[in-house]
């Protein structure tokens, strides 16, 4: 018995060094392929705060996707190791993207490289975390449940992306402010509570894109209508959050105007990820 614990010690061990592999892979192609600047100065020379959280966040998303093929039952060294490296660049590609896709879909009004390098933009660096760990909660449950076919995670991914997309145009129609103007202000309220929403919505995607893929008619649907729940679900929450969170003070004011509060923005994004929290636990 314990040298069978021993050896799954020691293979535990060798998957987590394995995953440690990909996150520096993943920096390397986030920094020096995408982003294209040395995290070092930024970070612990120029102090670029903005640039910290976008990496990190970045980071934080392809850990989470990474928990879709580290849990679970092993299959083998020779097939755990396969998976790993497979899906592990497979869901860096795909971050790089999902990148790609902020900067020219959500955020097409300026370039989020010179926002977060040059003028330190914390807003629009929030905005990216978010997008990022959305992302990752995504990739983790469509790993779970398509069963590792990379076509099936380019499929529900790209339909989620669509999802996350159409959710960032409504908060934008729906908010009293420009949300593009006050991220071009550096205004970290904005961008925080905008991450939030990204990130309550990737976490209520995630029940939309997981389980067994059953058909196409039949897995289609239960996406669409659980994306469909999930706008109705982030639209009370944010009726509730000014209700029950801040009765008697409007957070959308709070997070702008000459001196905006960041922890009006931080209480908004506790909102849609709470609350979006508490609706995958029920469902």
């Amino acid at each position: 018995m314990d040298e069978i614990q021993g050896l799954s010690m020691a293979r535990s061990a060798v998957y987590v060094l394995g995953a440690f592999v990909l996150l520096w892979i993943a920096k390397v192609a986030y920094t020096g392929l995408y982003r294209r600047v040395n995290l070092r100065q930024e970070i612990f020379e120029r102090g670029n705060n903005a640039v910290a959280v976008s990496t990190v966040g970045y980071l934080l998303g392809i850990t989470i996707a990474l928990g879709g093929v580290l849990g679970g039952s092993s299959s083998g060294w020779r097939t755990d190791f396969s998976d790993i490296g497979l899906f592990g660049l497979q869901a860096i590609v795909l971050m790089i993207l999902a990148s790609f896709l902020c900067e020219k879909i959500l955020l097409p009004k300026f370039d989020n490289t010179k926002e977060v390098v040059e003028d330190r933009n914390l807003g629009t660096a929030f905005v990216e975390a978010g997008t990022h760990i959305a992302n990752g909660l995504i990739l983790l449950a469509i790993q779970q449940g398509s069963g590792g076919e990379w076509w099936m995670t380019l499929v529900f991914w790209g339909l989620a992306q669509l999802a996350l997309i159409l959710v960032a145009l409504l908060y934008e129609a729906a908010t009293p402010h420009s949300i593009h103007d006050e991220l071009e202000k550096g205004n970290a309220a904005v961008g925080l509570a905008f991450g939030g929403v990204l990130v309550g919505m990737g976490n209520i995607l995630s029940v939309a894109v997981a389980g067994d893929f059953i058909g196409w008619k039949t897995s289609l649907i239960l996406f669409f209508s659980d994306a469909i729940f999930g706008l109705v679900v982030l639209f009370l929450i944010h009726k509730l959050t000014d209700l029950l969170l801040a009765p008697g003070v409007k957070l959308s004011e709070q997070e702008t105007g000459d001196s905006p509060k960041i922890g009006a923005g931080l209480l908004e994004a506790f909102g849609y990820i709470g609350g979006s929290m508490l609706v995958v636990w029920v469902f």
